[in-house]
């Protein structure tokens, strides 16, 4: 068995399925009037929820969020292409299949965050609804469905992705955000000690160093790659360094907006002081990660490969810094 005594597993699989269910409804449909009093019956979302909340105001801020600026698809920190879909899509898909789960959603893709959060909401209150039926061995099932899901996927994602919302400045996302790392650490570490595990690889990043055509519009695609440089630059990110260092960005995609930005910075002989900032944007990543690992030791080598990932994107920028007068040739 992976916990205690059976009634308590019913209780705590069942309390699961209810907080996972929130969760992904908040991720998937924002702070909705339905949602509104489950919200506020959660301690760490009533200290940031709106007094007299405007819920067309707060459907606003969550196409904002995560329309615009983040993406909370998987396939998104994990495929090379930084594109929906692909091979992680599928393989999102073939486990709902297994679990005999469907999603509700035609609109949005299935390995959305709140699709992946509502598959372990379903597993949980399937194992709760084996336990109350005293089905031990189904209810080990549920569990071992519910491990294979977190190691194959939300745990080699999840901590980018929540670093992402917690840096856009939504005081109620970031509390949503910070509930879901919780909630699945502590049911990552429940259900095993993870021995033998099995980390998938990211692709590997271009080697932009080895490319002497290098351009500022390569540099720009993959700073904004989060499985190449183990951040998310949102275009609100973007925006926020353009005015940091009273330069223009332009409009569009992030790339387009970063590689704008890049320009300017050669034109206004501003290049070492944004890569400085970027530099620095890089190190509050790392310092995150470290934290994650510290807190939850357990999870150390999901955290170990994105880790790798930004101090590989800090030595491109330390080059690039030295290189600067040749890469601005490549425009």
């Amino acid at each position: 068995m992976f916990m205690g005594d059976t009634l308590n597993l019913t209780h705590i699989a069942l309390a699961r399925h209810h907080a996972y269910t929130l969760l992904s409804r908040l991720f998937l449909d924002g702070l909705t009037e339905e949602l509104w009093p489950y919200a506020q019956a959660v301690p760490e979302l009533t200290a940031v929820l709106p007094s007299n909340p405007n819920f067309d105001e707060t459907a606003v801020a969550h196409h904002t969020l995560f329309a615009f600026n983040l993406f909370p698809y998987e396939s998104i920190y994990r495929d090379a292409s930084g594109l929906l879909g692909g091979s992680v899509t599928d393989s999102i898909l073939s486990s709902y299949q297994d679990a005999g789960f469907a999603i509700d959603d035609d609109a949005t893709s299935s390995d959305h965050i709140g699709h992946e959060l509502a598959l372990l909401a379903f597993l949980c209150g399937a194992e709760a609804d084996a336990r109350e039926d005293n089905l031990p061995t189904v209810a080990l099932q549920m569990q071992v469905r519910q491990r294979d899901f977190l190691q194959k996927h939300l745990l080699n994602w999840l901590f980018p992705f929540v670093l992402a919302v917690k840096q856009q400045g939504n005081a109620f996302f970031t509390a949503v955000a910070t509930l879901t790392t919780d909630l699945i650490t502590n049911h990552a570490t429940e259900l095993s000690s993870f021995v033998n595990l099995t980390i998938p690889n990211l692709p590997d990043p271009p080697d932009l160093l080895a490319n002497e055509k290098t351009s500022l519009k390569d540099i720009a695609a993959y700073l904004t790659n989060p499985v190449y440089c183990g951040i998310f630059l949102s275009r609100d990110d973007v925006g926020r360094i353009a005015r940091a260092h009273n330069l223009p960005r332009g409009f569009g995609k992030r790339d387009l907006m970063l590689h704008n930005l890049l320009k300017a910075a050669v034109q206004y002989d501003a290049l070492p002081n944004l890569l400085e900032t970027l530099h620095t944007i890089t190190q509050d990543w790392v310092a995150a990660y470290q934290q994650f690992a510290e807190e939850t030791p357990i999870l150390t080598p999901f955290l170990q490969i994105w880790n790798g990932r930004v101090q590989t994107t800090q030595q491109l920028l330390t080059t690039i810094q030295e290189a600067s007068g040749e890469l601005a040739s490549n425009e």
